[in-house]
C-alpha cells in the first residue's frame, strides 16, 4: 500500500511535469518539426501550377547540375569564413577588454556594442547603403580627405567583404555579452594563483582563460556559423545577389526559387542540403571545441 501510495505521487508529478512542458512541446512540433518534415516531403514532389506530383530525386538532380547553387555554396562558405572566426575574435577581445571595467562601465560597453543587434536590420542597411555609395557616400569622402583613391565598395572583388562587415557590426555585440558573462563565471582564484606563481597577463589568458571559455567559444562559433549560413535581408537590400551572382548566397537562391520562380521543391531541396552542410560543420566544430568545463 505505502509503496502503491509513492508510485501514484511519482505519477501525479510527472503528469505535472508533461502539462508544464506541454504547450512549449506543442509549439515545436507544429512550427518547427512540422514543417521540416513537410519541407522533407516537398522536396520529392514537383509543382506544376496546378498540382503537385511526385518527382523522386529529380529535385536535387536538378541543383546538383545546377553551376549557380555551386556558385552560391561557394559564396555562403566565403561569407561563413569571413564572418566567423572575425566575430568570434573580435568579440572575445572586446569582451576580455572590458572586464577589467568597473562593473557599470561594463554594463554600458555591453549595452553600446549589443544595441545594434535588436536594431532594426533595415534601417541598419540603409544606413551603410549610404555609406557605401559610390558618388555621395561616407566611405569615399572620408578617403578622398586622406588623399587616397575612391572604391567600388559592392563592386565584384569587394562587396562579400563589404558585406561582411555590415553583418560583423549587427552581430558582434552578441557575442559581446555571452563571453561577457563567461568572463564573470571564471573563478577569480585561479588567477591570484597564477599571479603568485609569476605567471604573465598572457600566459594566464592562454592557459587559464580560454580553456575556462571552450564551451561558450563552442557556442559562439556554431551560432555565428549558423548565422552566417543564413544570411539574406542584409544582402537583398544592399546588392539583390549582385554583381555577376557575387554575393548570391544560398538563402538567396532559395528565396528566388521558392517565391519567384515558384519551383517549391527545387527549394526545399536546396534547404535539405544546407541543413544537412550546417549539421556536418556543426559536428566537427562540436569535436574540436567540446569541453567539460562549465563556467
Amino acid at each position: 500500500m505505502k509503496q502503491g501510495k509513492i508510485s501514484s505521487i511519482r505519477l501525479r508529478r510527472e503528469i505535472s511535469g508533461w502539462l508544464f512542458v506541454l504547450p512549449m512541446l506543442l509549439f515545436f512540433v507544429l512550427f518547427v518539426v512540422y514543417p521540416i518534415l513537410k519541407a522533407i516531403k516537398s522536396s520529392f514532389y514537383g509543382f506544376d501550377y496546378t498540382k503537385y506530383y511526385w518527382s523522386g530525386l529529380d529535385n536535387y538532380r536538378t541543383i546538383f547540375m545546377d553551376p549557380l547553387f555551386w556558385k552560391s555554396i561557394r559564396n555562403t562558405l566565403e561569407f561563413v569564413l569571413y564572418l566567423v572566426p572575425s566575430i568570434t575574435v573580435i568579440a572575445l577581445m572586446i569582451a576580455v577588454t572590458i572586464h577589467t571595467y568597473p562593473k557599470k562601465m561594463q554594463s554600458f560597453f555591453k549595452a553600446a556594442f549589443y544595441i545594434p543587434g535588436v536594431t532594426s536590420i533595415v534601417s541598419l542597411t540603409l544606413v551603410w547603403q549610404y555609406i557605401y555609395n559610390g558618388q555621395f557616400g561616407l566611405g569615399n569622402y572620408v578617403l578622398d580627405r586622406l588623399g587616397m583613391d575612391a572604391v567600388n565598395w559592392l563592386g565584384v572583388n569587394s562587396a562579400t567583404l563589404a558585406l561582411s562587415v555590415i553583418v560583423l557590426t549587427i552581430s558582434v555585440g552578441s557575442a559581446v555579452v555571452v563571453f561577457s558573462a563567461a568572463l564573470g563565471g571564471i573563478p577569480k582564484d585561479f588567477y591570484e594563483s597564477a599571479s603568485l606563481d609569476g605567471a604573465k597577463p598572457w600566459h594566464m589568458f592562454a592557459r587559464i582563460t580560454l580553456p575556462m571559455l571552450k564551451p561558450t567559444l563552442l557556442y559562439v562559433v556554431v551560432t555565428g556559423t549558423i548565422g552566417a549560413f543564413q544570411v539574406f535581408a542584409i544582402i537583398m537590400i544592399m546588392t539583390g545577389g549582385g554583381p555577376a551572382y557575387r554575393t548570391t548566397t544560398i538563402m538567396m537562391l532559395i528565396y528566388q526559387q521558392a517565391f519567384v520562380n515558384m519551383n517549391f521543391g527545387i527549394a526545399n531541396a536546396m534547404g535539405i542540403v544546407l541543413c544537412i552542410i550546417i549539421s556536418l560543420i556543426a559536428f566537427v566544430q562540436f569535436k574540436l571545441l567540446k569541453s567539460d568545463n562549465e563556467y
